[in-house]
């Protein structure tokens, strides 16, 4: 009996301590300062949109002091908020920790796709959908799509003619073999697609976006059967416009 009443002693003796270093460490933390501040950019090697100092202009243009302040008083989520307001910042963390470290954790979007209407500079569309706008400090070397795009003003949103081609891009993009084929995707004046391939000198004609994934199969078959046996060079144009037949024209 009396050795469970001491067990019981101890444990209160540890709880109260518990709770008196609880309440000394929650008081610490109360008086950190702000004495660091580090942004981690995410692809970093393939996106370059955002730097670290982009980032601290934009506390500097928001009229944010927070290195030399009390960790208390800063609302990380809404810090969070305002670096996910940049176009290019698909995801941002911010945390701190006792020492006054404050890490600025950010995620890049993905640049899926350039378009370049005629007569405009264009945008981009990410591996989401999402426009964004051309960047004066990175280029990225990405698919492009030029031509007659209707409602390609890189305005919120996208229209439904540019959902159809970024189903159709996210597709090549992920192809083992049209990724590195198709370079470019051009609508002409009749709004009808064409393929520029990197290899073999050749017009691809497409027609409408209807079934383009049987139109993909059937270029391959040609490719595979016919182009490996008389030549990249030998067409002129390949029409795909016909679900069930491709028509070749020679040079």
């Amino acid at each position: 009996m009396m050795r469970r009443i001491i067990k019981i002693l101890i444990w209160m003796v540890l709880a109260a301590w518990f709770v008196v270093i609880l309440g000394f460490v929650s008081g610490e933390a109360d008086q950190v300062l702000c004495m660091r501040i580090d942004v981690v950019l995410s692809d970093t090697l393939d996106n370059r949109f955002v730097t670290d100092h982009d980032i601290r202009a934009m506390f500097r243009s928001q009229g944010l002091q927070l290195q030399g302040y009390p960790m208390k008083d800063i609302n990380t989520r809404e810090l969070e908020r305002l670096v996910e307001k940049n176009a290019y910042i698909r995801r941002a963390e911010v945390s701190t920790d006792v020492s006054g470290r404050m890490e600025i954790r950010l995620e890049q979007r993905i640049p899926l796709l350039r378009i370049m209407p005629e007569g405009k500079a264009g945008f981009y569309l990410d591996t989401e959908g999402e426009v964004l706008p051309l960047s004066d400090q990175f280029v990225p070397h990405i698919f492009l799509v030029s031509g007659n795009i209707k409602d390609a003003d890189g305005g919120i949103g996208a229209s439904t003619q540019l959902k159809e081609i970024h189903r159709f891009c996210t597709y090549v993009s992920d192809h083992p073999f049209w990724s590195e084929q198709i370079v470019q995707l051009y609508v002409n004046r009749r709004g009808e697609y064409e393929l520029i391939p990197r290899v073999g000198a050749h017009q691809i004609l497409m027609g409408s976006m209807e079934q383009w994934d049987k139109k993909l199969r059937n270029l391959e078959m040609l490719y595979q059967q016919g182009l490996s046996a008389y030549g990249w060079n030998s067409y002129k144009t390949i029409n795909l416009k016909y679900t069930n037949q491709v028509i070749c024209t020679k040079r």
